[in-house]
């Protein structure tokens, strides 16, 4: 009965609520989530599944800012008649809703309010404005562009918060941080820092006013090794932190120790009265999402599960590398429902694919094992889903109405590979050598001036047997980026392993100078240039594809060695991809034996340090090797925690005529009052709508570029207006990027 009468009373003042909503035109979009509680929802019901239809490009506007490697992943905000937007030159621009035209802009520093901006208006007209991070502050300016004050806060990439006459900022690296509006001076900080773990917060911060806490989630520890780790930090965690004092009210642990990067990810969404089907009265709660595609929803004052039974500590593997200590057990979450997965099948992922397609696959697999957080190792590589998600930073959005209230979320399932190899100190101690690293970014001629150096520092030096002979060109036995890279030839070309770059060249050359790998002629002459001057290997990052050419050093000390230990398996690798293998079966044996032997000297000196990467796992057409969809959105019913439905998000065009349901995303969504989800991110371009009930696709359009931020939406003179932020996507499979920011709005409603 107490439960009936709560619920009537809450229809009608949400009812009333939204009543004046709209009769006030309140539909603004004034922090890039929407608001503090990161809903992503718009309150607008003007375009609806019957009238959208007529939904049709207003206006585009573009930036004339672009990158390669780069997108805006901020989405505008919306205040009065000015929508604010950055660009990636470090542009705040002001353009209008009626023509998208420029009204001002103004240059701040880099970078500029990277995943979101503010506008506060409050009941002091002082502290009213634009509130954005720009470089290691925090900018806050009017209405017209002009700068009011400077705060210096640290590096963030987040939409700051203001609550009457504080400021709260989410530092990188620097913790959270609080300000005095009135004179600037920092009032509290809380570094986020325990047992030399400094926990990064990139990805979410939200804000509710009535329990007067701040939310943020944080990032994975820093690596992927996790040497000398206790796993007793604030990492991968969900904080509640108390505004007053920035004191931590309670912390909700997702994974202890991660060597998965499986930081936790945007905003978290900030529910209030909702109805559980096992509660007698609604509970205010808290959302977090994950790459590993669990929903953690947490009672906002205690940060316990909402739900009983929520999860269960499944045993896990421990590692086998030294000095890693890993958490016996991890979280298998049961309530609400997974809406991706982190383990791979070995034996059906992959069963799609054709013989030769398989067998391909198979042979980049010939170390792999996969699991439930099974951990990364020198002796094997772990395979997984997840690192690019499950959910991704944009996150997701709450469509709540009298009847449900139901969690959208966008998420990745396209898989991984983590490897751990050795590789030689002074090699590392060579890339990661201060000056040097000036000396790539910031001299022109580097190739000139280094051999200039090398000659000034070793031509009167007393030199050893086999460190040092300038008699020899210094260019031997660098590697010849013009004529080797013929692994990936039947490939298209956007997964062509890229030449080799100076930088690169250079640091073989300096090694080549020490008392190394490269010292055995066989090796210099038939391997180094595929393996490198130190037999580091040779890899490709999601940014540019999949190419792999292993590190060689300690291998005949792992387990890995099983796959290479005969001229026959190692032939067949070589042919398998391509790759001219020129020695016979003696002069691989000896150059083995004479690294086995050279390697057991690294060792017993300690000459050798372990390095973690991971890479996308593309097959032999460059894509994604386990099964479609690489890409799903996902609604769940958050009265019970099950899923509603589940659909493929885009399309993957892989010949003329055939396409694959289901692609990467890196948009995001919103949903609106009238039942309908705005969804865009795929490398097609494309932004699409769909039925909040069902799943149903109802609408879709092409943009200039694809979606690189979460949709946004607000109602000017009397039309409501869909926003898409389009400036291209970072990661392999993207083709081109962009500038524009493109206005849709119903055919018939005219600007009043």
């Amino acid at each position: 009965m107490l439960k009936k009468i709560y619920v009537i009373l809450v229809f009608f003042s949400s009812s009333f609520s939204l009543i004046a909503d709209e009769n006030n035109n309140n539909l603004n979009w004034e922090t890039s989530a929407g608001s503090y509680f990161s809903e992503r929802f718009f309150k607008g019901t003007q375009i609806t599944k019957d009238n959208i239809k007529d939904l049709e490009k207003f206006w585009v506007f573009n930036s004339g800012s672009t990158a390669k490697y780069n997108t805006v992943q901020s989405p505008p905000i919306f205040i009065d008649d000015q929508l604010i937007l950055v660009n990636l030159i470090g542009e705040l621009i002001s353009i209008s809703p009626k023509n998208g035209q420029l009204i001002w802009k103004k240059k701040l520093n880099l970078p500029l309010g990277r995943r979101g901006l503010t506008y506060n208006e409050s009941g002091d007209k002082n502290f009213n404005g634009i509130y954005v991070s720009s470089g290691k502050n925090i900018i806050h300016l009017n209405k017209n562009g002009e700068v009011i004050n400077t705060i210096l806060a640290g590096k963030s990439l987040l939409h700051p918060i203001i609550n009457e006459k504080k400021l709260y900022v989410a530092t990188l690296r620097k913790g959270i941080k609080a300000f005095n509006l009135e004179d600037n001076k920092e009032i509290w900080v809380n570094p986020l820092f325990k047992n030399n773990v400094q926990s990064r917060v990139w990805s979410g911060f939200s804000f509710d006013k009535e329990s007067n806490l701040l939310f943020v989630v944080t990032s994975n520890p820093g690596d992927i090794i996790g040497e000398n780790r206790t796993g007793d930090d604030f990492s991968v965690s969900l904080i509640a932190l108390d505004a007053n004092n920035g004191k931590i009210k309670w912390q909700y642990k997702h994974i202890v120790n991660d060597v998965w990067d499986y930081d936790l990810i945007s905003n978290p969404i900030i529910i209030k009265d909702l109805n559980l089907d096992t509660y007698d009265l609604p509970v205010n709660c808290v959302i977090a999402l994950t790459k590993t595609g669990d929903v953690i929803m947490v009672d906002i004052k205690t940060g316990l599960p909402v739900f009983k039974n929520s999860y269960k500590n499944i045993q896990v593997q421990q590692s086998d590398m030294k000095d890693v200590n890993l958490s016996p057990t991890q979280k298998l979450y049961l309530k609400p429902e997974r809406f991706s997965k982190i383990e791979i099948d070995m034996d059906k992922d992959f069963n799609h694919l054709e013989e030769d397609n398989l067998s391909y696959v198979k042979s980049k697999l010939r170390h792999a094992k996969s699991g439930f957080y099974i951990p990364p190792s020198t002796n094997y590589d772990a395979v997984i889903y997840g690192i690019h998600g499950g959910a991704e930073w944009a996150g997701g959005t709450i469509y709540k109405d009298d009847n449900s209230t139901n969690l959208i979320i966008p998420s990745n399932n396209y898989p991984w590979i983590i490897r751990v190899n050795y590789q030689e100190k002074i090699y590392l101690d060579i890339v990661n050598n201060t000056l040097l690293r000036k000396i790539f970014f910031k001299i022109e001629s580097i190739e000139d001036h280094l051999k200039s150096l090398l000659s000034k520092t070793f031509v009167k030096a007393e030199t050893a047997k086999g460190f040092l002979n300038l008699k020899q060109p210094m260019s031997e036995g660098l590697v010849n980026s013009n004529s080797i890279d013929t692994s990936f030839k039947n490939r298209t070309e956007v997964n062509d392993y890229y030449s080799t770059k100076k930088k690169e060249k250079i640091i073989n050359m300096i090694y080549r100078f020490t008392p190394g790998s490269s010292n055995n002629t066989l090796y210099k002459k038939n391997c180094s240039s595929c393996h490198g001057a130190a037999r580091q290997g040779r890899y490709e990052g999601e940014l540019d594809g999949d190419s792999f050419y292993p590190s060689l050093v300690g291998i005949t000390k792992t387990n890995k060695w099983s796959a290479i230990d005969t001229y026959k398996k190692v032939l067949k690798i070589h042919k398998e991809h391509n790759i001219d293998f020129d020695l016979n079966a003696n002069q691989y044996q000896g150059m083995m034996d004479y690294f086995d032997k050279f390697d057991e000297n690294l060792f017993q000196n300690n000459l050798v340090k372990k390095q973690g990467f991971w890479q996308i796992l593309l097959d032999k057409k460059g894509l994604p090797a386990t099964k479609s969809p690489w890409g799903k959105i996902t609604n769940i019913d958050l009265s019970n925690g099950e899923k509603v439905w589940e659909i493929p998000f885009g399309q993957r065009k892989i010949n003329e005529t055939d396409y694959i349901d289901g692609d990467q995303n890196f948009g995001g969504v919103i949903s609106t009052k009238s039942k309908i989800i705005f969804a865009n991110g795929n490398p097609n371009s494309k932004a699409y709508a769909y039925n909040v009930e069902d799943g149903k696709k109802i609408w879709e359009t092409s943009l200039p570029y694809a979606g690189s931020a979460p949709p946004m939406a607000f109602r000017y003179k009397g039309c409501d207006i869909i926003i898409f932020t389009a400036t291209g996507g970072r990661f392999i499979g993207y083709t081109k990027n962009g500038d524009s920011t493109v206005a849709y709005k119903l055919k018939s409603c005219k600007l009043n």
